[in-house]
């Protein structure tokens, strides 16, 4: 069985959670925190297997309540919250820096006609992230944990000018992206793709906070967006993001791949058929094998290969996958990748001078 600590402060919400939890077989609510400081004593207590988290608590909040669990108790922690206006995104994602794995959405109200589904992906989430392995986290400055040191990126030559990296991440990605994004140089010479797998509803918040990070302006990818150097472009909710001729964004409604929409996949293999020499993929952390192989397609065009290493990943399961069948050319912590985007970006911003 799995063991579930449930932190909601709404009693009519909480409710719900454990009635969903208790009807799978597989799982168990252990107990039930209302405020940050309760769910701090449960998860010391009663040791769960995983905690559901919510961000407005009263008192400490959820950024705080999973800061103090996991540097005294580590746990696997997902954030369980509606959609959330943009004003509050920073809330969201700084949970995320304190070691959240991800963002669920809650479910829909019994007898709407979502309930039955947004359960069903709520409870698999939960199994899913149950299984991960969380170390303790610690925080020095009191914000978000020490990053490693720098890894040199090997001073590659591109063989052509770079104008596309397309970047894949799921499980742990969106503090790494905000890290890579807020440390390129605002000259940056390519345009930025990337493939976030998220719950549905949160796409937009996490463009608006990515954006409060950037040095380049982050847009939410519509159909037909033209694809411009310096931009970065996020694929979202419910869509395939893929590159067309002319150098255009295709949203795509067709069936997911590798049990997501939007997958890393669809990106990589339409990068590559567009920018072959020209591209540069990206795999980061994440579950499963989304992108790997056609991270593959990418090297076999002629661009330029990424995966993050297993010291760094929350999970190393997309990029392990990718190493695995020899897809990656370079395999580097996060500092080295940003190392390496910088690289390649400024010499192939000078070839084309």
């Amino acid at each position: 069985m799995i063991r579930v600590l449930v932190v909601e402060d709404s009693k009519t919400v909480q409710q719900a959670l454990v009635a969903a939890f208790d009807a799978d077989p597989e799982l168990t609510v252990i107990g039930t925190a209302e405020s940050g400081e309760s769910a701090v004593e449960a998860a010391k207590s009663l040791k769960p297997d995983i905690i559901t988290m919510d961000v407005n608590l009263p008192g400490m909040d959820g950024f705080d309540a999973t800061r103090a669990i996991m540097s005294s108790c580590p746990v696997p922690i997902v954030i369980v919250t509606g959609k959330m206006n943009p004003k509050d995104s920073a809330t969201l994602f700084r949970v995320m820096e304190a070691g959240a794995l991800m963002v669920l959405a809650k479910p829909a109200a019994p007898g709407s006609p979502g309930y039955r589904e947004s359960v069903a992906d709520l409870v698999r989430h939960v199994k899913l992230m149950s299984e991960i392995k969380v170390v303790r986290r610690v925080f020095p400055t009191g914000k978000i944990a020490p990053t490693q040191a720098a890894v040199p990126a090997p001073r590659t030559a591109p063989a052509a000018p770079v104008k596309v990296v397309a970047i894949g991440a799921s499980t742990g990605g969106p503090p790494l992206l905000r890290r890579i994004l807020s440390a390129l140089p605002e000259s940056f010479s390519a345009a930025v793709l990337v493939v976030q797998h998220m719950a549905t509803g949160f796409t937009e918040n996490f463009v608006h906070w990515l954006n409060q990070h950037s040095t380049m302006p982050v847009l939410l990818a519509a159909d037909g967006m033209t694809v411009e150097p310096g931009r970065v472009y996020v694929a979202p909710d419910c869509y395939h993001m893929e590159v067309a001729p002319q150098g255009r964004i295709r949203l795509t409604s067709t069936d997911p791949e590798n049990g997501v929409r939007p997958a890393v996949s669809a990106l990589f293999r339409t990068v590559a058929q567009h920018y072959g020499r020209h591209a540069v993929g990206v795999l980061l952390t994440g579950m499963g094998k989304d992108g790997a192989l056609e991270l593959k397609t990418i090297r076999n065009s002629g661009g330029v290969t990424v995966a993050q290493d297993k010291e760094t990943s929350m999970v190393f399961g997309m990029p392990g996958e990718a190493i695995q069948i020899d897809a990656a050319q370079h395999v580097l912590s996060p500092d080295g990748i940003i190392d390496l985007l910088t690289t390649l970006a400024a010499k192939g911003a000078a070839a084309l001078k």
